[in-house]
């Protein structure tokens, strides 16, 4: 659709995703009718390192959306997950097309996957352990509210984009600050303790040998520690 020259703003919901992906191309798993999988086509004026403040406000939006709707309180994973009673329900991740020449974007797409229930057969083996759904019960309706809440509110922020307005929540409502981590960069892992998030979304880490790096989201993972 954005190749085609979709306006900024389309969204597209799908039911079930036959190939959902997370970062680093991981599989998300999609099953028909107990989840979100949203798409939505943006056309942002910012450098493309910035991407990860859509990303953010996102997440933002989401955690709003489920505390309005569903009445929980659900914790951000830097950069782009959220977990609700230790599960991870949500992933977010922004792609898109890049302007060599302003270094800039083209369009961009935000993905939005929202385990709402559980599927009838349980979540893939290899997932089971990690994932989880927002309400055990369906209810009617939910979905759609929740689609619209997350809508409005992510459009809001991101239209305010440079205010940065998401920040506070995103930092009251991050699972990994004050905590120990682990640092997976370059197939490599170093213990840390994430320290703060800044005004570009960058955490900072304290390494075990008491040296300190902000990382940006495109070149790591991180692990919290059970």
């Amino acid at each position: 659709l954005a190749r085609n020259g979709a306006s900024e703003g389309t969204v597209v919901i799908a039911n079930i995703q036959t190939l959902g992906r997370g970062r680093f191309d991981r599989k998300f798993h999609s099953p028909k009718n107990c989840g979100i999988y949203m798409s939505i086509l943006l056309k942002p004026s910012l450098n493309a390192n910035d991407s990860v403040l859509i990303t953010a406000a996102a997440s933002v939006a989401v955690n709003e959306a489920v505390e309005k709707c569903c009445g929980k309180q659900t914790g951000i994973k830097w950069v782009n997950d959220l977990f609700l009673n230790g599960k991870k329900v949500c992933g977010i991740l922004t792609e898109g097309s890049l302007n060599i020449a302003t270094g800039g974007f083209n369009w961009a797409v935000l993905g939005i996957g929202i385990n709402v229930y559980e599927p009838d057969n349980q979540f893939d083996k290899e997932i089971k352990d990690i994932a989880g759904a927002i309400e055990k019960e369906k209810q009617s309706d939910l979905r759609n509210k929740l689609c619209a809440h997350i809508i409005n509110r992510f459009f809001y922020y991101y239209e305010n984009l440079e205010n940065r307005e998401f920040l506070e929540s995103y930092r009251k409502h991050s699972v990994v600050l004050g905590n120990e981590i682990t640092v997976i960069k370059n197939e490599n892992t170093l213990k840390a303790t994430a320290l703060s998030i800044d005004k570009d979304c960058r955490l900072l880490v304290r390494y075990e040998n008491g040296e300190e790096e902000y990382l940006s989201s495109g070149e790591i993972s991180i692990k919290i520690k059970a």
